[in-house]
């Protein structure tokens, strides 16, 4: 069945729009009072706000673009003792780490959504050229088999945001060179697209976060958590189902 020119013209952000505008209508929110969908309306929300950021200067320099990125996502400063503090958009006092990984994940699963919904109307006037070749949103535009994991680290210090199933021709690039005995190896390292990424979902993760204080002459660190992204390279995992494979036999 051909698709109707509604769902044709349908925009990532008329998407996040939908999310956000819908009536829930389920009965058990009704009942409760309470809406269990507002999780979602959230990070719908969110990632508007990101998104059309994102598209006021995607035609400029991507260094800029970056920067002017985090500054949306921190509020930073200096005291006197020249210990930085910056608080996240989406930190909130007491919250707790599980909260903070479930917000997490609804950005993400939010961000994947929209990203099956059109870049750019068919008409013309909505953006231009250059917006529409921007790539503006790595998590949505990620090929369809990333599996993404969040998770609270050793310690509750940190949150870990895993990214699995990379496709080897998309997220790897394979460099021969020596090691140091002299014999060839091969070195993995990550394309723009991998590398653009993992960008998007440390940012995602910092908007969580908050540092009251730290200072790095001093080697005081005062975040509320750390964030990091992880993801294996080729090498990495076959020596890992390898390891899997002789505990198996053991």
């Amino acid at each position: 069945m051909a698709k109707s020119k509604a769902s044709k013209t349908r925009t990532r952000i008329d998407a996040l729009r939908a999310v956000i505008d819908k009536e829930c209508t389920a009965p058990t929110c009704r009942e409760s009072g309470t809406c269990r969908h507002e999780g979602e309306k959230t990070a719908a929300r969110h990632m508007l706000g990101r998104l059309l950021e994102k598209l006021k200067g995607a035609a400029g320099d991507e260094r800029e673009e970056r920067a002017r990125m985090w500054a949306e996502i921190y509020e930073r400063g200096y005291d006197d003792h020249g210990n930085t503090y910056r608080t996240g958009a989406k930190y909130r006092t007491g919250q707790s780490m599980k909260e903070r990984t479930a917000g997490i994940r609804a950005d993400i699963k939010m961000a994947r959504r929209v990203g099956t919904a059109p870049l750019v109307r068919e008409e013309s006037g909505l953006v231009s050229q250059a917006v529409e070749t921007y790539r503006f949103d790595p998590i949505g535009e990620a090929p369809a088999q990333i599996k993404f994991r969040v998770r609270i680290g050793a310690g509750y210090g940190s949150i870990r945001i895993g990214v699995d199933d990379i496709p080897q021709e998309w997220g790897w690039i394979a460099e021969e060179v020596e090691d140091y005995q002299g014999e060839k190896a091969t070195r993995w390292r990550r394309t723009q697209e991998l590398k653009d990424l993992e960008a998007e979902l440390k940012s995602i993760g910092e908007a969580y976060n908050a540092d009251h204080g730290s200072n790095v002459m001093t080697d005081c660190f005062t975040q509320a958590f750390f964030v990091f992204i992880e993801s294996d390279d080729p090498a990495t995992i076959v020596r890992r189902a390898e390891y899997e494979r002789r505990d198996r036999r053991a």
